[in-house]
């Protein structure tokens, strides 16, 4: 998977459908500044074996500066955990005792957090129109219409802004990275559609 958060333009492997829906969110998430896959090996202690955390993800610092924040997580489905919790747990306690000695957390992170809700859906379909050239003309126009209607709908939006069906597909594409971007806002929890509130951000 590639991403534009990777470390040296790399490509990200993943082990699971799991670990993927994960990385699509924190190539999604605007406080995400960086993610490194398989960041470091360790050794685990009186197993003779060495364990990779799936990844180590870097946060902006907040409105105060300082450091950015960084948790090192392991993504595992919730039913692995219950049946070979025993066989996790040192490696999970090596990852723990590592991460505290930088300054960082450690977290497991399972399907309830990642595929739990709309964001996911909403990350995979949203994610393409991030890396889209910015339609100036086309945001302009919706941007006035979002400010004269207020909070309204992708539909209403795109029949406020043209009667033409063809402008109006060409609007649509910048509306979606308008959203994409965190510029337009919606409830991402949420599965997107025509319907959807939507309003600017100010």
């Amino acid at each position: 998977m590639p991403g534009a958060k990777l470390p040296d333009d790399e490509i990200a492997r993943f082990e699971s459908s799991l670990e993927r829906d994960f990385f699509v969110l924190l190539e999604f998430n605007p406080d995400v500044q960086r993610w490194d896959p398989q960041p470091v090996r360790l050794p685990v202690e009186k197993t003779g074996t060495d364990y990779v955390p799936d990844v180590l993800v870097s946060f902006y610092p907040g409105t105060n500066g300082g450091d950015p924040r960084r948790i090192l997580y392991e993504v595992k489905y919730r039913e692995e955990l219950r049946l070979r919790w025993n066989d996790y747990k040192p490696r999970f306690q090596a990852a723990r005792r590592y991460a505290k000695e930088f300054g960082w957390e450690f977290k497991i992170i399972t399907e309830r957090e990642i595929r739990d809700g709309g964001l996911l859906w909403n990350a995979k379909f949203l994610l393409p129109y991030i890396y889209d050239e910015p339609d100036d003309i086309g945001t302009v126009l919706l941007e006035a219409g979002l400010r004269r209607l207020g909070p309204t709908t992708p539909t209403a939006l795109l029949q406020a802004s043209s009667s033409d069906r063809w402008e109006q597909a060409r609007l649509l594409t910048t509306l979606w990275n308008l959203v994409a971007c965190r510029y337009v806002h919606t409830d991402l929890t949420c599965p997107l559609n025509m319907n959807s509130e939507i309003w600017l951000h100010e």
